[in-house]
């Protein structure tokens, strides 16, 4: 009679994962500097990553680094200066007053035309017959000054008219202090080179598949020894019944 198969042993997870992080260790060197690789038994790997960079690169990020700085300190100074100015609401008072100066410039210009026109208006009904109070020097009056006041309707709705731009010039003179801090807040930053990615050895995945074959197997190995020894049993019984 076959002896039964010992189950597999667990692959060793922990070992592969490890090998596989070491695989990744690969020393790179690029025109931009390098990314190296040490032992440093502190870390959980034990190993640690130092980039160096080429001098011109290293130049560059301490140039950018002090601008950074330069700019950061410039936006702190203004600060102070900045929470005064947003202490106050901002001023809308330039609105409407250039919108009634918007509408005084126009009227100065209607005034004297319609005031001419109305002289003559009344002095041309006079010479046609008809008395001041009369209907038909009335009719004609109140169409004279339909026309004016639509006239002057039209210089209100033009200046009415300047108060949007106005306001998104009063408001971008309010918010200009803030503009300028983000501006010096968000100036360039700074980028590290970029080095590529190692191509590694899958030892963890192995692992996982040597695991599952191993387990295969032996579940196949299993099922084998099952059916000899049902079969075994189907001829003993087979032969009791048989001699009985």
């Amino acid at each position: 009679m076959g002896k039964s198969a010992d189950a597999p042993d667990s692959p060793e997870y922990i070992g592969q994962a490890m090998n596989q992080s070491r695989s990744q260790m690969t020393s790179q060197y690029t025109p931009y500097g390098s990314q190296t690789y040490s032992a440093d038994p502190s870390t959980p790997s034990g190993y640690r990553s130092d980039i160096t960079l080429a001098p011109q690169a290293q130049g560059t990020l301490d140039s950018q680094m002090a601008l950074s700085r330069g700019l950061a300190d410039t936006a702190n100074q203004r600060l102070p200066a900045l929470q005064e100015h947003y202490s106050k609401p901002m001023q809308m008072s330039s609105v409407p007053a250039i919108a009634d100066a918007s509408y005084q410039a126009q009227t100065a210009r209607l005034d004297p035309q319609w005031n001419q026109r109305e002289a003559a208006e009344r002095t041309r009904l006079s010479n046609m017959g008809l008395a001041s109070g009369g209907e038909a020097y009335g009719n004609n009056m109140r169409d004279f000054n339909q026309g004016r006041n639509d006239a002057y309707s039209q210089a209100r709705l033009g200046a009415i008219a300047t108060m949007p731009q106005t306001y998104q010039l009063e408001s971008a003179a309010y918010n200009q202090p803030l503009n300028t801090i983000n501006a010096l807040r968000s100036g360039g930053q700074i980028q590290n080179p970029q080095f590529g990615q190692t191509p590694t050895t899958q030892y963890l995945n192995a692992a996982n598949a040597q695991g599952q074959y191993d387990i295969n197997r032996y579940g196949i190995q299993q099922g084998g020894q099952n059916n000899m020894m049902g079969g075994l049993f189907g001829l003993g019984s087979a032969a009791i019944s048989a001699w009985g």
